[in-house]
């Protein structure tokens, strides 16, 4: 793998976005040896994420260099969690792993809870999306049609909740003692974190994506194209919007608005109050997998053909755009006014 350092290419061609300090000028990139597979978390100046063949990084987010890898055997999933002085990984296999942040060191893992049906051949229960954590604990769905929930300290199963035959896809939300699951056959489940007991939950006419806690509401999407907003307190629905589009994100919810990607690689964006849709943007990009982010008056987000954009927040208008990025599948961040892209074999950062 190899580091590259540019300080005067502009990547994005801008144009004037007044909400908006960020120009697109290239910080950093670092060239992978394997495709980035995982979302992309920034702590303590540290930028951690995941690859195809399950190695796991931590680069300085300013200057782009490896702090440490840790060399994994299968794919990383998901968006990590940093957890006090951890990050937490979950794998294709299953696995959940915790590492150092400061120096990546092993803390602790689940192993690849694979079980074996009744003549002894191994079940493929393994992970599509990754982990959240919260109440000293790390939540994580499996393909087993279980939800799992692990003690932070040491990685011990504290309790299983089992849901549909269809399983879940998508990684939980945790938000104020409760955790938030959408299950592939349409349930929405709201669980208790201490317990693992569920308390309430619905539905929608397709597959849930990962929910969205934010402003004591909580946003479930389906691949049905709605959107429910529910307040947590009480569990009173609010309001139903439909997009007529497959949705396949988690909702981004900020600045009084809800976005989501589809399948028709379609940007939309509602408002939170109302479900009202505000606009959309179609990138011609092909499907939307990685969850759009709002930041600094703006959208990021990018298709799976490689198209990405930066869309004013308040009009959906593209106020930049990148060339071919070689698809883009996880889930970017921005922080301290750098945007931090994966896109194939490589890592963008941006201001």
């Amino acid at each position: 793998m190899r580091k590259i350092f540019v300080s005067s290419i502009i990547l994005v061609v801008l144009m004037a976005v007044s909400a908006s300090a960020f120009t697109g000028h290239e910080m950093w990139k670092l060239q992978l040896d394997s495709p980035v597979t995982s979302g992309i978390a920034v702590s303590g100046g540290t930028v951690f994420f995941g690859t195809e063949t399950g190695r796991v990084y931590a680069v300085n987010a300013k200057s782009g260099n490896i702090v440490w890898d840790f060399k994994g055997d299968n794919t990383v999933y998901g968006t990590p969690s940093i957890v006090r002085d951890m990050a937490v990984f979950a794998r294709a296999d299953g696995e959940v792993v915790a590492l150092k942040a400061a120096d990546g060191s092993f803390v602790w893992g689940t192993g690849g809870l694979g079980g074996r049906d009744t003549r002894g051949r191994a079940v493929n229960d393994g992970l599509s999306d990754g982990t959240v954590a919260g109440g000293g604990l790390v939540f994580v769905s499996k393909a087993d049609s279980k939800v799992h929930a692990f003690s932070d300290k040491d990685g011990r199963t504290a309790w299983t909740y089992t849901t549909g035959d269809q399983g879940v896809r998508s990684a939980p939300e945790y938000s104020d003692g409760l955790v938030f699951v959408g299950e592939y056959d349409g349930i929405f489940s709201i669980i208790d974190a201490k317990s693992g007991k569920r308390l309430n939950g619905g539905g929608a006419g397709g597959a849930i994506n990962t929910p969205t806690a934010a402003n004591g509401n909580v946003y479930f999407s389906s691949w049905d194209g709605s959107i429910n907003a529910v307040k947590i307190k009480g569990v009173v629905p609010l309001w139903n919007a439909n997009v007529r589009d497959a949705i396949t994100t988690q909702p981004e919810v900020s600045s009084g608005k809800i976005v989501v990607g589809t399948g028709r690689g379609t940007v939309v964006a509602l408002d939170e109050k109302t479900g009202r849709t505000l606009w959309r943007f179609n990138t011609n990009g092909g499907s939307i997998s990685a969850k759009p982010v709002i930041a600094d008056g703006v959208v990021f987000a990018g298709a799976e053909s490689g198209a990405f954009y930066v869309l004013d927040l308040g009009t959906g208008r593209p106020a930049g755009t990148l060339g071919n990025l070689n698809g883009v599948v996880s889930t970017p961040a921005f922080s301290d006014g750098i945007l931090y892209l994966g896109a194939g074999n490589t890592i963008y950062a941006m201001y």
